[in-house]
């Protein structure tokens, strides 16, 4: 077809939507909003229409994507002109041709068009990324008022076929009717997986038509999406439709495309193919510099490694195919900042210079949940780190991007994947990231307490290992001393609001394989109650998930954690002197996959000892698992309450 015929078509399409063509689902303006109204009460609005409908076209060898997008908005409430502002991404690979929009204004049994005028276009950088290619076209419709829609209609070309977006069934509001429509030759193979689509009844054709096969999919009346805090990527529970370009002709002949991992790693392994084709100088100098003395292969690589993430500054480019292609090693030692492939392949070149084999992997990031096996696309992936292998089939997995991550610990973020690891230039190998156990990542606070008036003051130690020394470097990292300070007291903060830390010093900051520590000194007023001759004290001073009970009638959506860590207190109190102990809160504990805990009371000559477990085992939290989380929760809360009684000896 046409680019002409097809902006036509488009043109028609838009009429026939918009009510100014009559049709089988045409309605009054009137009726339409009391319909919508009674089946969505409580929504500002909801979507007539949410339509993509892609034209596939063979251009020599090469596919090519026209995608036409088209989006009907009926506002039902005052608070929908929140929906008034939108934008339009473009980037290289999704092109913007065409872009039109309207508010449709009640008139009579019809509608008055309100075109939009003013479209602004600019970069749009995201959060970490310090260039991006995507521009956001930016409009506003006018008039925006329960009754009206707003319509956008816009054309995208997508030059390279093998980056296509997956097309999801619905929308962040009601959608009365979503469908996506997929015209290509007869020669070109399209495939697809559909995902999270069990309680959603999405009604799929393929039809012949002339030398083309439409494939259709279609849904109906779906309820607005899930709104939870700490919940999943859309990816994990929005139905969705991820298709693909299978297999297309090339000098007359079948060609594979996508068909599986192996034709996805073709496509990297192209990506790669040119970079380094000679060695830099410079870069074998570090090199040799580095190794001398290291007495083991694995010594070689911590400090390959670690000058990675010591000397490259991360900095995210996404710029076209550059966003796939990492610069030559040398540049990026020579520049000092590059972004995920390019200080994975510095690594990777880095270690072969140390006589030591390795691996460019590619692997997607928590927020994507798919796997190799079951969906080998571009769309699997969104990040490229290094592989070491130093048993056969024992990897550790290098992220240089996650400057305080040890050696031997993959980055949080990507726990429990799995990854791509390159072999040659024709074969590759999955693997799957290791999950770091709860007892990895521990918080430690151990301190020294004594009664003062009716508070008390303290002295301790925090360390912190694993993961949440990782986040807390990260945040120490050259901060100023004022707001150094404000952290820390965040950081130790307990009892009350009345805590203040009178010192404190940081160590192991830069010491990647020891504990993060804390030392501190501390006063607590208004914490310690008093009657008559006795003293309450309570000696949960921290009470971790005592206000984390979840409420199962309103949440839907599994709940996400970074990572899995246990917390270990141990609180020595000082009996004051002429006071005797009363009473002596009883030991307590629960154990449960996910959420556990054991409290330990005991009198130690003058001094009664607390010792304090809790442990988080999960990095999501499903639905069905709430009740037993819950029931943690309420036993952890009974024991927080739990408070040594002191009373005064007799004279």
């Amino acid at each position: 077809m046409a680019a002409s015929d097809y902006y036509r078509r488009g043109s028609l399409w838009a009429l026939l939507a918009l009510g100014l063509v009559t049709g089988a689902r045409a309605q009054q303006p009137l009726q339409l909003l009391t319909q919508m109204k009674e089946q969505y009460p409580t929504e500002k609005a909801v979507y007539l229409e949410y339509r993509q409908d892609l034209n596939v076209t063979l251009k020599g060898d090469s596919v090519q994507v026209l995608t036409r997008h088209h989006y009907d908005m009926l506002h039902l409430g005052a608070q929908s002109s929140m929906y008034a502002n939108d934008k339009v991404y473009s980037s290289h690979f999704s092109r913007l041709q065409k872009l039109e929009a309207q508010t449709m204004v009640p008139v009579g049994n019809g509608y008055k068009a309100m075109k939009v005028t003013s479209f602004k276009e600019k970069f749009e950088m995201q959060p970490g990324i310090f260039f991006d290619d995507t521009r956001a076209t930016t409009f506003s419709f006018p008039a925006v008022a329960p009754g009206v829609r707003t319509v956008s209609d816009y054309t995208v070309r997508q030059p390279d076929a093998r980056f296509m977006m997956p097309f999801y069934v619905g929308s962040y509001v009601p959608t009365r009717h979503a469908e996506l429509t997929i015209t290509a030759p007869k020669a070109v193979k399209i495939n697809y997986k559909v995902f999270h689509a069990e309680q959603t009844p999405i009604q799929f054709t393929r039809q012949e038509k002339g030398g083309n096969v439409i494939y259709r999919w279609t849904a109906d009346n779906l309820p607005s999406p899930p709104r939870d805090e700490d919940g999943p990527a859309a990816a994990y529970y929005l139905p969705h439709i991820v298709y693909y370009i299978e297999e297309a002709p090339a000098a007359g002949q079948p060609r594979k495309v996508l068909g599986g991992v192996e034709d996805l790693y073709a496509m990297y392994s192209g990506f790669t193919a040119n970079v380094d084709k000679q060695e830099s100088p410079a870069l074998r100098h570090i090199v040799d510099s580095l190794v001398v003395g290291a007495k083991t292969e694995q010594e070689r690589v911590r400090r390959v490694y670690y000058w990675v993430q010591d000397n490259v500054r991360y900095v995210a480019f996404e710029n076209g195919m550059s966003g796939f292609i990492p610069r030559d090693a040398g540049l990026v030692c020579g520049k000092r900042y590059g972004d995920c492939k390019d200080m994975a392949n510095l690594t990777h070149e880095m270690l072969r210079m140390a006589g030591v084999k390795s691996y460019l992997t590619w692997i997607g990031t928590r927020d994507l949940p798919y796997r190799y096996s079951e969906l080998a696309t571009p769309g699997v992936d969104n990040h490229m780190i290094a592989a070491y292998e130093p048993k056969p089939g024992q990897y550790v997995f290098l992220d240089a991007t996650s400057k305080y991550t040890p050696f031997g610990m993959p980055s949080a973020f990507i726990q429990g994947k799995e990854a791509l690891l390159a072999v040659d230039a024709k074969q590759c190998k999955v693997a799957t990231v290791p999950v770091m156990p709860k007892e990895r990542n521990l918080v430690s606070d151990v301190s020294q307490v004594v009664l003062e008036g009716n508070g008390l003051r303290g002295k301790g130690k925090l360390a912190l290992d694993g993961y949440p020394k990782v986040e807390r470097s990260y945040a120490l990292d050259g901060t100023n001393k004022t707001d150094e300070a404000k952290y820390v007291k965040a950081l130790l903060e307990r009892g009350n609001n009345k805590f203040f830390v009178d010192k404190y010093a940081v160590g192991n900051l830069d010491t990647r394989e020891q504990p993060l520590t804390i030392d501190y000194e501390y006063r607590l007023q208004d914490y310690v109650q008093q009657l008559d001759d006795e003293i309450y004290v309570n000696l949960n001073l921290e009470q971790p998930y005592a206000a984390d009970r979840i409420d199962p009638a309103t949440r839907r959506l599994p709940r996400v954690n970074e990572y899995a860590h246990t917390n270990h207190t141990r609180t020595e109190f000082e009996i004051p002197a002429g006071y005797e102990v009363e009473y002596l809160p009883t030991n307590a504990e629960a154990t449960d996959p996910v959420l556990g805990f054991k409290i330990r009371y005991e009198r130690q000559g003058n001094k009664i000892v607390q010792e304090k477990d809790v442990y988080v085992d999960y990095l999501m939290l499903q639905p069905n698992q709430f009740a037993q989380w819950n029931a943690v929760i309420d036993k952890l809360n009974a024991a927080y309450r739990d408070a040594l009684i002191l009373k005064k000896k007799k004279a």
